[in-house]
């Protein structure tokens, strides 16, 4: 049986996966800083020129691999949540789910901080990744006023605003982990997260007026 020929577009949208897989493992190997986009080609099996009709730079190279990323971790996330009799219980099972994670990729974590810091220093890249930091908590805050809808439940703090505080709590406890792994127990999240949760909430049919 023949095999059917890619297409120009399949072809472009596989060598961009392969250059992304590959600017993982450089990236994780080097750091931001340390990695070089010829590395990157290189290890991907393509010449320089091919990174440079994909993508724009490391920046753009980087950006893409982290939207890339967090899509598919979120997705994970807000599966995992999902489903579940209380706010705090959904909560619990996304928290796991991220903690699972920096189990998994530790690596991950100093490789997000090095670009997060030179990011938010460049006043051209800031937007971008503003732009993915915005869209990241979307998905989050989607997650939130679905488990409101499904439980019949109201939260006394705007759902966006809430979500601000999952992500920074999370980004926060990951940094910790990494500092200290023993100070971070693998269930702390999702203890302070379903007590956050539980206390955030009331049933749609009580009263708010205090």
């Amino acid at each position: 049986m023949a095999t059917r020929r890619l297409t120009r577009g399949e072809r472009r949208e596989q060598t961009r996966e392969q250059l992304l897989e590959a600017a993982a493992r450089v990236f994780a190997r080097r750091g931001y800083h340390g990695a070089a986009v010829d590395e990157v080609a290189e290890e991907a099996g393509y010449t320089t020129g091919a990174l440079y009709s994909n993508f724009s730079g490391k920046e753009d190279l980087f950006l893409s691999l982290l939207e890339r990323f967090a899509a598919r971790q979120l997705e994970e996330i807000a599966a995992a949540a999902a489903s579940g009799p209380s706010a705090g219980a959904r909560a619990r099972a996304g928290a796991d789910t991220w903690m699972a994670f920096l189990e998994r990729e530790p690596e991950l974590v100093p490789l997000f901080v090095e670009f997060w810091s030179y990011a938010v220093r460049n006043p051209e890249l800031r937007p971008r990744f503003a732009e993915q930091r915005a869209r990241a908590r979307d998905i989050v805050c989607g997650v939130i006023e679905q488990a409101a809808r499904d439980l019949g439940l109201r939260f006394r703090v705007p759902s966006d605003q809430l979500a601000t505080a999952v992500e920074a709590l999370a980004d926060g406890l990951a940094l910790q982990r990494l500092a200290d792994p023993e100070s971070v127990p693998d269930d702390l999240f999702g203890a302070v997260l379903a007590a956050l949760f539980d206390g955030a909430t009331s049933l749609r049919s009580a009263r708010t007026d205090r």
